[in-house]
Order: structure tokens, then C-alpha cells, then sequence
């Protein structure tokens, strides 16, 4: 129900964040949900809060709206702490309000914090421009808005244009709002998170083409060389990605500052942190995978009659290519031991009898490494 139980005048809706920063702990602890609450836009009703049946009334807030009051003391800003006798003093002393033009200021540096600290859940100016419309001489050109505005003393429209800073013009394109700039971010989180998966293609790729059995020979390779400008396009989207998500939106010149959706808010930068540990998981997937693959193995001490041969092997991409090489060339005939290195390149193999440089070569060609006889 969107009326006021009491006056039946018609509620705006708040966000939880306004109510849990405004009703007091005693009153805030009775209340089992803080979705759903609405503003009661009366000037003479007792009732601040309401949600359905259940009332939050005057004193049972840290402060009274700007609309349920006439006290000349009372708070127009609630962020900055100006009072209406404050502005109206401010005009007579200097002939404008310099007041108005700080509170915008601020607000355009990102400072003001209207949805918890204005009662109402939105910004003040259009309160503020109010006051100083009544206060100014009609003669002297006020920068103020009409009684009528959308934050006026009535809340006469629910779905009134924001009025953190008055509309000079209509703009040919809307300014970007904080949901867009979240929801950017989140692109650009995407971005790395693809780059980083990218990054890792020359390690997790072939692995992959092997278990279905296809050839992975010169995938490795071709991923291998572009892993450094990979990771660095994944570090770079990933800082774009939290800088977008974080940043607080700032009003420009005539624009018309929007609080964002808190329940959106955390759910992009929940989104942003577990895609960053995807990224983690993906860009060092080199690094810890022979972990997983039973790594290159150790040789045994050749007996008399066993000879030890060791080869260069070219083409390992990662720590996970050494337990594929070497499980293939311990399945050849003959071979007792194989321990293989993929830092050094390398494979040290025991043999029974007498080394087969060529079974060893033909085992490992089918993952797409190279093995010649070293020192």
C-alpha cells in the first residue's frame, strides 16, 4: 500500500540504508524488515516512515524532514548543517545565497551523503533552492526553484526529477549515471577475466585438447608468446573494472546528481571481487598446475647395467606440460625412470638396455614438444 496509514497522503519509497540511518536503535530494532518503507509526503501528518500498517512517527528519528516542519531553525541541508534562518540571514547579508552555491560545490566534490543523513532519502538543493526562491527579493533574479519543485514541502510528485542541482538545459545525450559507470565496470571486469583465461590458454589449452584427444601441437606456443601482453591487458581491465565499480558519481554543471541503487552497488562489487579471484585463479594457473598433472617426476640411480640419457625438450608451455611428457615416455618399452624439467627444458631417462631417442622423440610429438639428445 502505497498511502499513508494515517493521512492517506501518498508515500514515496525510501531506500533501507535512509531508514536504518535515520529511526533510532531502540525503534530500528522492532522493525523485522528495512525493505519496502516509504516517506510520508504530509507536512502535517505525525507519521515520517510507513510500510503498510506500521508507523515510525515523529521522535522515534534522529531528525524531522525539511516538509514536517515550520521551525525557522530547522535543518534545509542536512549534510552540511545549514538551517532555513541560516540561508535567509546569508541572503540578506549579501544579496544571493552563497550558501546554495557551497552546497553545490560540495555536493559536485562528492562530499554530501543525502541518503543517510537527509530524512527524505534524496538531496536537499531542491529544499535549499526552495528557501532561498521565498527568501530572495523578486527583483534580484534568485537562483532558487519554485515552491512546486521536486523536493518542495509537499513531495507533491513521486516520480519528480532528482534535485541535487537545478536543470539548466536539457543535454543532447544523458550524463552517465553510477549504474551505468557499475555496470561498465563490470564489462571491463569481464575483459580480464577473458584476458587472464587467455593468458593461461598456453598451459590449460593443450591439456585440454589432449583429453579429447585432439592434436595440441603449436597451441601451446602461439598462447606462450602472447601471455605478457595478455596479462597486462588483464591488469589493466581489471583497474578500470575497480575504478568504475568504486568511483563515486560527481554532478557536473546543470546535471542532476543520482544515488545509486545499494542493493546494486554491492552486488557489482561482489561481482567485481569474485571475478578478481577468478583472474588470480586463471592468470597463476601456470604456476601451481603441476600440482594437479603428478609433476615431472624423479629419476632413479641407474644400475650397472642401465644407462641414463638426458634430452632437450622444446615446446613445454608450463609446469603441467612435464606430467603429460613424462608419463608418455614412461609408457615406451624399456624405459625404467623419467624425470622431466620444465624450467630447464629437460628429461632425464633411465633406460633398461639401450636408449630410443626415436620413441622418445615420436611420445612427446603428439603434445607438441621437440626432443633431441643434450648434454
Amino acid at each position: 500500500m502505497n498511502l499513508c496509514p494515517r493521512c492517506e497522503a501518498k508515500g514515496r519509497a525510501i531506500e533501507p540504508v535512509t531508514l536504518e540511518a535515520q529511526v533510532l536503535p531502540d525503534r530500528l530494532a522492532l522493525l523485522a524488515d528495512h525493505d519496502g518503507w516509504r516517506l510520508c509526503t504530509s507536512g502535517d501528518c505525525e507519521v515520517v516512515y510507513f510500510r503498510g500498517d506500521t508507523e515510525v512517527v515523529r521522535g522515534e528519528t534522529r531528525a524531522v524532514p525539511f516538509h514536517k516542519s515550520e521551525d525557522p531553525q530547522r535543518l534545509v541541508c542536512f549534510c552540511f548543517e545549514h538551517s532555513v534562518a541560516e540561508l535567509e540571514a546569508d541572503i540578506v547579508a549579501n544579496g544571493t545565497s552563497t550558501i546554495q552555491a557551497s552546497i553545490k560545490a560540495a555536493c559536485k566534490a562528492g562530499q554530501d551523503d543525502c541518503e543517510r543523513k537527509n530524512p527524505q532519502g534524496r538531496c536537499c538543493l531542491g529544499n535549499v533552492g526552495q528557501v532561498v526562491k521565498r527568501a530572495t527579493p523578486a527583483d534580484s533574479g534568485g537562483e532558487g526553484r519554485s515552491a512546486g519543485g521536486c523536493c518542495g514541502a509537499g513531495e507533491a510528485a513521486e516520480d519528480a526529477e532528482s534535485c541535487c542541482a537545478p536543470k539548466a538545459a536539457v543535454s543532447a545525450e544523458p550524463a552517465p549515471t553510477a549504474d551505468t559507470s557499475a555496470r561498465s565496470g563490470l564489462f571491463a571486469s569481464g575483459g580480464a577475466l577473458v584476458a587472464a583465461v587467455l593468458s593461461s590458454a598456453c598451459c590449460w589449452l593443450p591439456l585440454a585438447a589432449i583429453g579429447l584427444g585432439a592434436s595440441s601441437a603449436g597451441v601451446g606456443a602461439f598462447f606462450e608468446a602472447w601471455r605478457v601482453p595478455l596479462l597486462l591487458a588483464t591488469v589493466a581491465l581489471l583497474g578500470v573494472g575497480f575504478y568504475l565499480v568504486y568511483r563515486k558519481p560527481r554532478c557536473a554543471p546543470g546535471e542532476a546528481c543520482e544515488v545509486p541503487n545499494p542493493r546494486l552497488q554491492r552486488f557489482n562489487r561482489g561481482m567485481l571481487w569474485l571475478t578478481t579471484v577468478l583472474v588470480a585463479a586463471f592468470a597463476f594457473f601456470p604456476e601451481y598446475v603441476g600440482a594437479f598433472t603428478g609433476g615431472g617426476g624423479e629419476v632413479a640411480v641407474a644400475a650397472p647395467t642401465q644407462t641414463t640419457v638426458h634430452y632437450r625438450v622444446e615446446g613445454m608451455t608450463c609446469a603441467g606440460c612435464e606430467g603429460h611428457a613424462r608419463e608418455a615416455i614412461e609408457a615406451i618399452p624399456g624405459v625404467v625412470s623419467v624425470a622431466v624439467s620444465y624450467p630447464d627444458s629437460s628429461a632425464e631417462v633411465v633406460w633398461r638396455g639401450e636408449a630410443d631417442d626415436a620413441a622418445v622423440a615420436s611420445a612427446i610429438a603428439e603434445f607438441g614438444y621437440r626432443a633431441s639428445r643434450g648434454p
